[in-house]
């Protein structure tokens, strides 16, 4: 990927590495310098790559692992519109590439299971990191700002399934269509399609699109599902919506329960104590 090239078909500062620790990271640094909305940072390669939970996780040469500034015209109650637009973002990226997807709760695209994509969401507030939480729950009872939103997105492109260690079924764009993607241009349209979305989700009639087209795709609402959460007891019930700061409505012993955050799988349809899917 050309650096000089990316810039000028995105007009923005497009920040292109062959092998770093992390794109958040990296980004964050320019972010504090006062970099502008949209700029990216992406990697062929990552070295200590992190989930939601800041778990590692493994992000080999070929994949398409990028990070975008996104300076919104919103408070800080609004930041989880973005992580919706990001999903939506990505599917509607990858749709053009031949690959239909649908969207697991909170953060994976899915193709027939398998995981596709992982989106990252990272506010920071008063100069305070957040990530993987709401804000509200961060700074209960608390008026904060937002300074700025990291959106980490990281698409299996051109690398084999085998290469991507994971603790569940991966796919890559290469397995799905056949082929090598030109990941240059995988970026610019992801990029076209995020910055589209994130402006949508700044107003209610354009955050309500977004949210229509993300239930659309969710593999998740309407289904029996069970969520496993960090210190808490695990959840499981029916899947029913999602809430606009990001969570998910799960309808348990005849009464609906908001999680905000856990590893959500879908069980078998005869109980909900039953297998995983």
């Amino acid at each position: 990927m050309n650096q000089a090239e990316l810039s000028t078909r995105l007009d923005v500062p497009v920040h292109v590495h062959q092998r770093i620790p992390n794109t958040t990271d990296r980004l964050r640094r320019l972010a504090h310098d006062g970099a502008p909305h949209g700029t990216v940072v992406v990697a062929s390669e990552l070295t200590a790559a992190r989930g939601r939970t800041g778990s590692a996780w493994s992000a080999p040469a070929g994949g398409l692992w990028t990070s975008t500034l996104v300076r919104p015209e919103f408070d800080a109650d609004h930041v989880g519109r973005l992580t919706f637009a990001a999903g939506v973002a990505v599917a509607d990226t990858v749709s053009e590439f031949g690959v239909g997807a649908g969207l697991k709760w909170p953060n994976d695209l899915l193709v027939n299971g398998e995981k596709l994509a992982g989106i990252l969401t990272e506010s920071v507030h008063d100069g305070v990191p957040v990530a993987g939480k709401p804000v509200d729950e961060v700074f209960p009872g608390e008026s904060v700002g937002l300074d700025y939103v990291m959106l980490g997105v990281g698409i299996n492109a051109n690398v084999d399934a085998d290469d991507v260690a994971a603790d569940r079924a991966v796919t890559s764009l290469r397995e799905q269509t056949g082929h090598d993607v030109d990941r240059s241009a995988l970026l610019v349209r992801f990029h076209e399609h995020l910055l589209d979305r994130c402006v949508q989700a700044e107003s209610a009639d354009g955050f309500a699109s977004v949210l229509d087209d993300y239930r659309a795709l969710s593999e998740t609402l309407g289904h029996r599902v069970r969520v496993e959460r960090r210190g808490q007891a695990s959840i499981a019930g029916v899947a029913r919506d999602v809430t606009e700061t990001g969570a998910l409505v799960v309808e348990s012993d005849e009464k609906s329960v908001s999680v905000t955050e856990g590893e959500c799988r879908r069980l078998r349809r005869q109980s909900l104590d039953g297998e995983e899917n």
